[in-house]
């Protein structure tokens, strides 16, 4: 096994996935740590949130300056324990560096406006200021899939707006995002920001603890709902990305070599495991066929190697028991009717790319059975209707992409998907920073990006003065 082991002590051995060695320990917080990270928190929170705009942000730009000088040493180690491709790891780790930047120059910036109390009759000599301000303690809870630079989604939008921030690393891959977090930390006021390594049962009771303003998690759909429950008698805000099962509609007069070239690029990133991947293609019965045999061709020609080895496009999965799953997740698929026209059984944690032909309308994969791993599911419809009826059929509605070259007919598909997102000729697996991601359904709730999880982590307040404008309204001379 691949997976972190636990030592009496407490400490846990990360190991690289698929290759296999030894690459570090980190200890492991137990029920105790909560209270402390939270007192620290709060003790933190009234001096940092008032501090100037520009002085937090001044902080987090130092911070950003020095992880600059340490790109190539991060993405290195994030490729070997994540097991994902060091291109990806690379981009990975410029990313969030560009987020830490951008979030910092957000919160410097960010002004609030006036209310228009004035329009109001009574209201003349009112001026009444609308700001955001910050929650409080911040949970961040992160991924395994992109640990680093959705740490600097959540937690920089967070203190660059004046909240402090406890962030619960990764289980199976915490040794990058932990040494990013070491330099962020450095540049801040003790207690501003903290970082904890520690099981579920410990991550539930932070996050529900007494003293924590607001949750930002991505992760499973269970996870989510599980910190949903245990904190629904508090109401307290929850920011939630929990996963998708995106569809790619692929029509009659689609680009072939479009789509193939699409779907390769979105489902091998992080070797499958991303949220947004293509991980169902819808085709139009006249084209499925040429299709399925483009996909079998092209995702043929890719093998898993070492994510280091040079040219390697597809690393391992994150630990045995995750490739253990997908081949379950594969099987049922086989015995609810679909062909396995490419692919084998895992070795390890090591997953060859897998094409499902001709899979039925009522296979679990089609809808809420959410592969995270290098499947293709391939599945035929013979109108647009149907089409689009079986890409809403699933909790998970992150994104969705449609393949047309009538873009007008695409647009009005687009237009009858409930997805968060929909993207026309090419992978939905399409997250630039500045659009707001985020799902519908159990796919999670709230929206992330630059800006967007800015708002998610602050508050509206108002501050109305009252009778501080020119006395008496000026009557309107009539007509005569």
């Amino acid at each position: 096994m691949t997976s972190p082991a636990t030592s009496p002590a407490g400490t846990r051995t990360i190991a690289a996935p698929g290759v296999g060695g030894d690459l570090g320990t980190i200890e492991a917080a137990d029920l105790s740590r909560v209270p402390e990270l939270l007192g620290r928190a709060r003790r933190a929170l009234p001096d940092w949130r008032a501090a100037a705009p520009w002085q937090r942000a001044a902080l987090l730009v130092a911070a950003a300056d020095e992880l600059a000088t340490r790109v190539d040493e991060l993405a290195t180690l994030h490729a070997r324990e994540s097991g994902k491709i060091l291109p990806q790891a690379h981009h990975e780790v410029l990313g969030a560096i560009n987020l830490l930047r951008r979030n910092a120059e957000l919160g410097r910036t960010a002004a609030g406006e006036l209310a228009p109390t004035g329009s109001l009759p009574g209201g003349e000599r009112d001026l009444t200021i609308v700001e955001r301000v910050p929650l409080g303690v911040v949970v961040a809870v992160i991924p395994f899939n992109f640990p680093v630079e959705l740490t600097m989604e959540k937690a920089a939008a967070a203190l660059a707006t004046g909240n402090t921030a406890i962030v619960k690393l990764p289980p199976q891959n915490p040794l990058t995002t932990a040494a990013v977090l070491a330099v962020l930390e450095r540049h801040l006021p003790a207690g501003v920001l903290q970082q904890v390594y520690a099981d579920a049962e410990v991550s539930a009771a932070l996050c529900s603890a007494d003293g924590v303003d607001a949750v930002s998690l991505t992760g499973s759909v269970g996870a989510g709902v599980a910190v949903a429950r245990a904190t629904a008698h508090l109401l307290r805000p929850l920011h939630l990305e929990l996963g998708g099962n995106g569809a790619a509609i692929v029509r009659p007069d689609a680009d072939l070599d479009l789509v193939v070239s699409e779907t390769l690029r979105g489902r091998l990133l992080m070797n499958g495991q991303a949220c947004a991947a293509t991980k169902r293609v819808i085709a139009h019965r006249s084209v499925a066929g040429e299709l399925t045999e483009r996909l079998v061709a092209a995702f043929g020609e890719v093998t898993p190697a070492d994510p280091l080895a040079d040219g390697a496009r597809l690393g391992p999965l994150i630990d045995d028991r995750a490739a253990a799953r997908v081949e379950a997740q594969v099987r049922a698929a086989v015995a609810a009717g679909a062909r396995r026209a490419l692919g084998s059984a895992p070795d390890g944690a090591w997953f060859a790319p897998t094409v499902l032909a001709d899979v039925p309308a009522h296979a679990a994969v089609l809808h809420d059975d959410e592969i995270f791993g290098p499947v293709v599911p391939v599945a035929v419809v013979d109108s647009d209707a149907e089409a689009t009826a079986l890409a809403n059929a699933t909790s998970l509605r992150l994104t969705a992409a449609v393949f047309s070259s009538d873009v007008t007919t695409a647009l009005g598909i687009a237009g009858d998907l409930d997805f968060g997102g929909v993207v026309v000729n090419g992978t939905n697996n399409y997250r630039p920073p500045i659009v707001p991601f985020g799902g519908v359904g159990l796919a999670g709730a709230g929206r992330e990006g630059l800006g967007w999880t800015l708002d998610e982590l602050t508050r509206t307040r108002f501050i109305a003065l009252r009778g501080v404008r020119p006395a008496g309204v000026t009557p309107i001379p009539q007509k005569e």
